[in-house]
């Protein structure tokens, strides 16, 4: 048996801990003259301890706060409060929470409003603390820097202050909740501490999500079978999202309630929240699956429609057509990286998909290659491939993260057309994103709705780095691939949130576990991580770990929650076949938390249906 390298020793400031005798941190004693309080920590594994404070009524006390904290006796380099707070947030003009205090007062979130239940991570030049609390744990954690020392801290009962972000720039009054503590009554907090030697900065917290992955023993248990996701999501699109005149055919960006009704918007987006291409690639493969004609049909009417308006003269592309087929004048013809990517990446397949067909559009191909063209010769220096560009070819901004959406096209056209500069764009370019990531600890600006760090800025570097291993070899590319899923992995919640009767999130038997949340400034989940589950598997694959597998499947379980049948009924409105919610109020957010968005928006239906057209053995999901 190994002896560990950590060691306690109870001194006048509390229980310290100490590494090959270097002092990393101590234990705050609980000081209140009617409590008791008895502390017992165990090492679990290497590094790893299971921290148990038990408090004993001496008397009975009402309106008491039960606290645990970890004192880091030097400040902070990177910290983290998983979903909520990356490094306090310094990146974008959103009004999300900056920083973690507010004019002197530690910002304290609720269990259900971090990813993991009640986590908080630092680190500072030589090791990393991670504390955060046992599933069941319904109370609140803060993280409090200062110029001489770092605070890890855990709450009972659940409090929301100085204030509640609500969402966007809105903020109201503290949450507050009050416990009773009778004589004789004992209430006990079990939490973990994880301590990690820092090697490279802003990467040590990947150990505290293994760790509070591992606590929640996951079984997989999807509420419907593939086949039947496949059956609701094609009917989704025929009857729902479709939309057809003189000029243009193809799918309308969602269903909201009007007039009584589920009323479609009427914008049509290439990728991103629209996935028009996406869509018709799918209508074309029911065709391969099925032999349906008017799948076929649809398909390509949606993509020539696209094919006949979308493509600009200098090989860019116009991301949003209004109904009519024309551009969106108020949208002044920007064109943003994600739906660029899109563009590229779907007509690519499009192309492959109606050779399939039996059906020759050599079109398709030209367009994505002229997009992929115009980046070969637009790529900056340093390797950036732009925010957003004009139609008429001027980059307007270059800030983000975007631009990697890029990169898999470019990896595509690479595979089609042989030609050395396009790996070697998308390689400048994979290492301008990803050593932002590691620069950062964070990137920021793929949820297009808003302008903050978040979640679907990174999950391009997943799917770009495994291409770029396979098709180079370079062990490093699969290793910054996987720092990638890590990253994404801070977003996926590692916990299940309990409803009380009668909210909307309890009818639904929604499960948070599993799920994603959208950014710092949106904090919500959605099944926006669908869109990596196929990475996340592959990743599971190179690199045998099956922690990959387990939170894609979980991805994959949550991402149908509320998913009509046809006869699903939410807040008194039935739900047409396939549709499902953009958001679910999981938390503290949004203007009616424990409900949901009630925008049955394309894009969940697009990324079940690409899933399962990329992946052969549809019986691994279920």
């Amino acid at each position: 048996m190994s002896v560990s390298q950590f060691a306690w020793k109870d001194e006048l400031q509390g229980k310290a801990l100490y590494a090959n005798e270097q002092f990393i941190g101590v234990i705050e004693p609980y000081a209140h003259d009617q409590i008791r309080v008895d502390d017992e920590v165990k090492e679990t594994e290497d590094g790893v301890f299971c921290w148990i404070r038990s408090f004993y009524g001496l008397a009975s006390i009402h309106d008491v706060q039960l606290t645990m904290e970890f004192i880091v006796p030097q400040p902070m380099t990177y910290g983290m409060i998983p979903s909520v707070s990356y490094n306090g947030n310094p990146w974008g003009p959103g009004q999300d929470i900056k920083g973690f205090t507010l004019e002197g007062e530690p910002w304290t979130f609720a269990y259900h409003r971090v990813a993991v239940s009640g986590g908080t991570y630092s680190e500072n030049m030589n090791w990393s603390v991670a504390l955060f609390a046992q599933e069941g744990f319904e109370g609140s954690c803060a993280l409090i820097p200062s110029d001489n020392e770092t605070i890890h801290r855990l709450v009972l009962p659940e409090i929301e202050t100085p204030q509640v972000y609500i969402m966007r720039d809105r903020y109201s009054a503290p949450y507050t909740s009050r416990l009773s503590l009778e004589a004789g009554e004992k209430v006990t907090i079990v939490a973990y501490l994880v301590f990690t030697p820092v090697h490279k900065p802003r990467q040590a917290w990947r150990r505290m999500l293994d760790i509070a992955w591992k606590q929640h023993n996951y079984r997989h248990q999807p509420r419907f079978s593939s086949e039947t996701i496949w059956k609701w999501g094609i009917e989704y699109a025929k009857e729902s999202l479709w939309t057809a005149d003189d000029e243009f055919c193809g799918f309308s960006m969602g269903l909201w309630w009007e007039n009584d009704h589920w009323s479609q918007h009427d914008r049509h987006e290439i990728g991103w929240c629209g996935q028009n291409a996406s869509l018709a690639n799918a209508l074309l493969y029911d065709y391969l699956r099925s032999g349906t004609q008017s799948s076929l049909e649809r398909g390509l009417m949606a993509l020539d429609s696209w094919a006949t308006h979308a493509p600009l003269p200098n090989g860019l592309f116009r991301c949003h057509l209004a109904r009519s087929g024309t551009s969106e004048a108020q949208r002044e013809e920007v064109q943003d990286g994600c739906n660029l990517g899109a563009s590229a990446h779907y007509f690519f397949e499009a192309y492959q998909l109606s050779q399939r067909c039996g059906i020759e559009r050599p079109n398709y191909q030209q367009i994505a290659l002229d997009i992929c063209d115009f980046f070969v010769a637009h790529q900056f220096e340093d390797g950036n491939l732009g925010r957003a560009w004009s139609g008429d070819g001027v980059c307007v901004a270059t800030d983000g993260t975007t631009g990697c959406f890029l990169i898999q096209a470019l990896l595509d056209a690479y595979q089609i057309a042989n030609h050395a500069d396009y790996l070697r764009t998308a390689e400048r370019a994979f290492h301008f994103y990803m050593l932002g990531l590691l620069n950062d600890g964070f990137t920021a600006a793929g949820a297009l709705d808003t302008h903050c760090i978040d979640k679907e800025s990174s999950m391009p570097l997943l799917r770009s780095g495994l291409t770029l291993y396979e098709l180079t070899a370079d062990p490093q590319y699969l290793k910054w691939a996987e720092h990638a899923a890590y990253y994404l992995s801070t977003w996926q919640w590692h916990h299940t949130v309990h409803y009380p009767e009668g909210v909307v999130l309890q009818e639904l038997d929604y499960d948070t576990f599993g799920g994603t949340s959208v950014s710092t400034q949106h904090h919500h989940q959605d099944p926006y991580g669908l869109s990596y589950v196929p990475g996340l598997l592959k990743l599971a694959e190179l690199t045998g770990n099956d922690i990959w597998k387990q939170r894609a499947l979980a991805l994959w379980a949550n991402g149908m929650i509320g998913v009509s049948d046809g006869a699903l009924t939410v807040m008194g409105k039935i739900r047409p076949v396939g549709g499902q919610d953009e958001g679910f109020y999981h938390t503290r957010w949004g203007r009616n938390p424990s409900e949901v968005s009630q925008w049955l928006v394309a894009w969940p239906t697009a990324f079940r249906l690409e899933i399962l057209r990329n992946i052969t053995d549809w019986s691994l999901l279920d």
